[in-house]
Protein backbone atom coordinates (compact mmCIF):
# COMPACT_ATOMS: atom_id res chain seq x y z
CA UNK A 1 0.00 0.00 0.00
CA UNK A 2 1.28 3.46 -0.93
CA UNK A 3 0.98 5.90 1.98
CA UNK A 4 2.82 8.77 0.29
CA UNK A 5 -0.15 11.17 0.34
CA UNK A 6 -0.82 10.44 4.01
CA UNK A 7 2.85 11.02 4.80
CA UNK A 8 2.93 14.41 3.10
CA UNK A 9 -0.33 15.44 4.76
CA UNK A 10 1.12 14.51 8.14
CA UNK A 11 4.29 16.48 7.43
CA UNK A 12 2.34 19.57 6.37
CA UNK A 13 -0.15 19.22 9.21
CA UNK A 14 2.49 19.10 11.93
CA UNK A 15 4.41 21.99 10.42
CA UNK A 16 1.23 24.03 10.56
CA UNK A 17 0.63 23.05 14.19
CA UNK A 18 4.18 23.66 15.43
CA UNK A 19 3.39 27.14 16.75
CA UNK A 20 0.34 25.96 18.73
CA UNK A 21 1.65 22.57 19.90
CA UNK A 22 2.30 23.83 23.44
CA UNK A 23 -1.34 24.81 23.97
CA UNK A 24 -2.86 21.87 22.12
CA UNK A 25 -1.11 18.51 21.62
CA UNK A 26 1.33 19.03 24.49
CA UNK A 27 -1.58 19.06 26.94
CA UNK A 28 -1.57 15.26 26.65
CA UNK A 29 1.79 14.18 25.21
CA UNK A 30 3.94 15.80 27.91
CA UNK A 31 2.31 13.60 30.54
CA UNK A 32 4.00 10.55 29.01
CA UNK A 33 7.56 11.91 29.16
CA UNK A 34 8.37 11.00 32.81
CA UNK A 35 7.57 7.32 32.16
CA UNK A 36 9.44 7.40 28.84
CA UNK A 37 12.54 8.73 30.62
CA UNK A 38 12.21 6.24 33.47
CA UNK A 39 12.36 3.41 30.93
CA UNK A 40 15.35 5.01 29.19
CA UNK A 41 17.58 4.69 32.28
CA UNK A 42 19.59 7.78 31.33
CA UNK A 43 23.07 8.39 32.69
CA UNK A 44 25.37 11.45 32.54
CA UNK A 45 26.96 11.79 29.12
CA UNK A 46 24.63 9.29 27.42
CA UNK A 47 24.23 9.97 23.70
CA UNK A 48 20.49 10.27 23.06
CA UNK A 49 18.48 10.66 19.87
CA UNK A 50 15.04 12.22 20.23
CA UNK A 51 13.51 10.64 17.13
CA UNK A 52 10.49 12.65 16.02
CA UNK A 53 11.32 15.43 18.45
CA UNK A 54 8.49 17.84 17.64
CA UNK A 55 9.18 21.09 19.53
CA UNK A 56 11.96 19.38 21.49
CA UNK A 57 10.48 18.59 24.91
CA UNK A 58 11.97 15.09 25.29
CA UNK A 59 15.37 16.34 24.12
CA UNK A 60 15.26 19.18 26.64
CA UNK A 61 14.31 16.87 29.51
CA UNK A 62 17.04 14.38 28.62
CA UNK A 63 19.56 17.22 28.44
CA UNK A 64 18.58 18.41 31.91
CA UNK A 65 19.33 14.89 33.14
CA UNK A 66 22.87 15.08 31.77
CA UNK A 67 22.53 13.46 28.34
CA UNK A 68 24.14 14.63 25.10
CA UNK A 69 21.10 15.02 22.89
CA UNK A 70 20.20 15.40 19.24
CA UNK A 71 16.63 15.81 18.01
CA UNK A 72 15.29 15.01 14.55
CA UNK A 73 11.89 15.49 12.95
CA UNK A 74 10.51 15.28 9.41
CA UNK A 75 8.59 18.54 9.86
CA UNK A 76 10.53 21.75 9.22
CA UNK A 77 8.01 23.68 11.30
CA UNK A 78 8.72 21.48 14.31
CA UNK A 79 12.49 21.77 13.88
CA UNK A 80 12.19 25.56 13.71
CA UNK A 81 10.04 25.54 16.88
CA UNK A 82 12.52 23.29 18.72
CA UNK A 83 15.48 25.49 17.78
CA UNK A 84 13.64 28.59 18.90
CA UNK A 85 12.59 27.09 22.24
CA UNK A 86 15.85 25.25 23.03
CA UNK A 87 18.61 27.05 21.07
CA UNK A 88 21.38 25.33 23.07
CA UNK A 89 20.40 21.88 21.72
CA UNK A 90 21.01 20.28 18.32
CA UNK A 91 18.03 19.68 16.04
CA UNK A 92 17.97 18.58 12.41
CA UNK A 93 15.46 17.72 9.69
CA UNK A 94 15.40 13.93 9.22
CA UNK A 95 13.05 10.96 9.02
CA UNK A 96 12.85 8.36 11.82
CA UNK A 97 12.53 5.65 9.17
CA UNK A 98 15.89 6.59 7.61
CA UNK A 99 18.19 8.47 9.98
CA UNK A 100 21.42 9.92 8.47
CA UNK A 101 23.60 8.71 11.34
CA UNK A 102 26.16 5.85 11.53
CA UNK A 103 25.46 2.47 13.09
CA UNK A 104 25.70 2.06 16.86
CA UNK A 105 26.22 5.73 17.68
CA UNK A 106 23.57 6.31 20.39
CA UNK A 107 23.02 4.94 23.88
CA UNK A 108 19.28 5.62 23.70
CA UNK A 109 16.72 6.36 20.99
CA UNK A 110 13.54 7.93 22.36
CA UNK A 111 10.27 8.60 20.53
CA UNK A 112 7.29 10.16 22.30
CA UNK A 113 3.97 9.55 20.45
CA UNK A 114 5.81 9.44 17.11
CA UNK A 115 5.44 6.00 15.49
CA UNK A 116 1.68 6.67 15.51
CA UNK A 117 2.42 9.03 12.60
CA UNK A 118 4.92 7.13 10.44
CA UNK A 119 4.13 5.04 7.37
CA UNK A 120 6.19 1.97 8.40
CA UNK A 121 6.53 1.58 12.20
CA UNK A 122 8.44 -1.71 11.88
CA UNK A 123 11.06 0.02 9.75
CA UNK A 124 11.36 2.82 12.30
CA UNK A 125 11.94 0.25 15.05
CA UNK A 126 14.62 -1.49 12.97
CA UNK A 127 16.27 1.86 12.34
CA UNK A 128 16.30 2.62 16.05
CA UNK A 129 18.03 -0.71 16.67
CA UNK A 130 20.63 0.06 13.98
CA UNK A 131 21.52 3.31 15.72
CA UNK A 132 21.93 1.79 19.18
CA UNK A 133 25.18 0.66 20.73
CA UNK A 134 25.07 -2.89 22.12
CA UNK A 135 23.04 -2.70 25.31
CA UNK A 136 21.47 0.60 24.24
CA UNK A 137 17.80 1.22 24.83
CA UNK A 138 14.93 2.10 22.49
CA UNK A 139 11.91 3.61 24.22
CA UNK A 140 8.76 4.83 22.49
CA UNK A 141 5.21 5.72 23.42
CA UNK A 142 1.91 5.33 21.63
CA UNK A 143 -1.73 6.26 22.21
CA UNK A 144 -3.97 3.40 23.26
CA UNK A 145 -6.81 2.71 20.86
CA UNK A 146 -10.57 3.29 21.06
CA UNK A 147 -11.05 0.04 22.98
CA UNK A 148 -9.14 1.50 25.95
CA UNK A 149 -9.22 5.27 25.36
CA UNK A 150 -12.38 7.21 26.16
CA UNK A 151 -11.17 10.07 23.98
CA UNK A 152 -10.61 7.99 20.85
CA UNK A 153 -13.70 5.91 21.53
CA UNK A 154 -15.82 9.07 21.48
CA UNK A 155 -14.21 10.40 18.31
CA UNK A 156 -14.24 7.23 16.26
CA UNK A 157 -17.74 6.16 17.26
CA UNK A 158 -19.02 9.46 15.85
CA UNK A 159 -16.84 9.22 12.75
CA UNK A 160 -18.02 5.65 12.23
CA UNK A 161 -21.64 6.79 12.21
CA UNK A 162 -21.23 9.74 9.85
CA UNK A 163 -17.95 9.84 7.90
CA UNK A 164 -17.13 8.20 4.60
CA UNK A 165 -13.69 6.91 5.60
CA UNK A 166 -12.87 5.94 2.00
CA UNK A 167 -12.49 9.63 1.17
CA UNK A 168 -9.35 9.93 3.31
CA UNK A 169 -5.93 9.09 1.87
CA UNK A 170 -4.84 5.50 2.58
CA UNK A 171 -3.10 5.37 5.95
CA UNK A 172 -1.52 2.67 8.13
CA UNK A 173 -3.43 1.31 11.11
CA UNK A 174 -3.07 4.00 13.76
CA UNK A 175 -3.32 1.53 16.63
CA UNK A 176 -1.22 -1.44 15.54
CA UNK A 177 1.34 -0.30 18.14
CA UNK A 178 -1.27 -0.35 20.89
CA UNK A 179 -1.17 -4.17 20.86
CA UNK A 180 1.41 -5.37 23.39
CA UNK A 181 1.93 -8.75 21.75
CA UNK A 182 2.40 -7.30 18.27
CA UNK A 183 4.83 -4.68 19.51
CA UNK A 184 6.86 -7.24 21.44
CA UNK A 185 7.14 -9.38 18.31
CA UNK A 186 8.14 -6.35 16.18
CA UNK A 187 10.78 -5.24 18.67
CA UNK A 188 12.22 -8.72 19.08
CA UNK A 189 12.32 -9.19 15.30
CA UNK A 190 14.31 -5.94 15.07
CA UNK A 191 16.88 -7.28 17.55
CA UNK A 192 15.60 -5.76 20.77
CA UNK A 193 15.33 -7.83 23.93
CA UNK A 194 13.98 -7.40 27.46
CA UNK A 195 10.88 -5.78 25.99
CA UNK A 196 8.45 -4.37 28.51
CA UNK A 197 5.53 -1.96 28.53
CA UNK A 198 3.75 0.38 30.93
CA UNK A 199 0.45 2.20 30.59
CA UNK A 200 0.27 5.91 31.41
CA UNK A 201 -3.13 7.27 32.43
CA UNK A 202 -3.00 10.56 30.51
CA UNK A 203 -5.88 13.00 30.95
CA UNK A 204 -6.41 15.44 28.10
CA UNK A 205 -7.13 18.87 29.62
CA UNK A 206 -8.81 20.76 26.78
CA UNK A 207 -9.85 24.38 27.33
CA UNK A 208 -12.70 26.16 25.60
CA UNK A 209 -16.36 25.57 24.89
CA UNK A 210 -16.03 23.26 21.87
CA UNK A 211 -14.08 20.02 22.21
CA UNK A 212 -14.40 19.52 18.45
CA UNK A 213 -12.65 22.84 17.77
CA UNK A 214 -9.88 21.97 20.21
CA UNK A 215 -9.26 18.54 18.71
CA UNK A 216 -9.01 19.97 15.22
CA UNK A 217 -5.91 21.78 16.55
CA UNK A 218 -4.70 18.83 18.65
CA UNK A 219 -3.85 16.31 15.94
CA UNK A 220 -3.67 15.71 12.20
CA UNK A 221 -5.29 12.33 11.45
CA UNK A 222 -8.84 13.25 12.48
CA UNK A 223 -8.82 16.63 10.64
CA UNK A 224 -7.55 14.84 7.52
CA UNK A 225 -10.65 12.64 7.64
CA UNK A 226 -13.01 15.52 8.44
CA UNK A 227 -11.88 17.85 5.68
CA UNK A 228 -12.82 15.25 3.04
CA UNK A 229 -16.45 15.01 4.20
CA UNK A 230 -19.43 16.95 2.82
CA UNK A 231 -20.36 20.12 4.68
CA UNK A 232 -23.52 18.69 6.23
CA UNK A 233 -21.60 15.64 7.47
CA UNK A 234 -18.96 17.88 9.04
CA UNK A 235 -21.69 19.79 10.89
CA UNK A 236 -23.28 16.55 12.15
CA UNK A 237 -19.92 15.24 13.37
CA UNK A 238 -19.06 18.51 15.12
CA UNK A 239 -22.46 18.68 16.82
CA UNK A 240 -22.39 15.09 18.07
CA UNK A 241 -18.79 15.22 19.30
CA UNK A 242 -19.50 18.37 21.29
CA UNK A 243 -22.68 16.88 22.75
CA UNK A 244 -20.96 13.66 23.84
CA UNK A 245 -17.96 15.52 25.26
CA UNK A 246 -20.12 17.62 27.59
CA UNK A 247 -20.03 14.95 30.31
CA UNK A 248 -16.27 15.62 30.60
CA UNK A 249 -16.67 19.41 30.87
CA UNK A 250 -16.00 21.00 34.24
CA UNK A 251 -14.84 24.45 35.34
CA UNK A 252 -14.24 25.70 31.81
CA UNK A 253 -12.35 22.73 30.38
CA UNK A 254 -12.75 19.14 29.25
CA UNK A 255 -10.91 16.40 31.15
CA UNK A 256 -11.00 13.28 28.99
CA UNK A 257 -9.04 10.06 29.67
CA UNK A 258 -6.56 9.51 26.81
CA UNK A 259 -4.09 6.84 28.00
CA UNK A 260 -0.79 6.08 26.35
CA UNK A 261 1.58 3.12 26.56
CA UNK A 262 5.38 3.14 26.81
CA UNK A 263 7.46 0.32 25.33
CA UNK A 264 11.16 -0.25 25.89
CA UNK A 265 13.74 -2.76 24.75
CA UNK A 266 17.50 -3.30 24.79
CA UNK A 267 19.72 -3.76 21.74
CA UNK A 268 21.25 -7.22 21.63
Amino acid sequence: MDYALFRESEREGWSERASIYQNATARATLQTIPTLLAHAQLFPGARVLDAGCGPGYVAACASLLGAEVKGIDFSQGMIDAAKARFPHLEFALADVEEVPEPDQCFDMVLSNIVLFHVTDPARAIREAHRLLKPGGRFVFSQWLGPDLSECYQLLFEVLGRHADMTRADPAPNAYVLSDKDQVKEMMQSAGLGSVRSETVENILHAPGQSFFDFFMRFGVRVPLILQRQDADVQVAIRTEIDELALKYFNEGKYQIPMPSIVFSGTAT
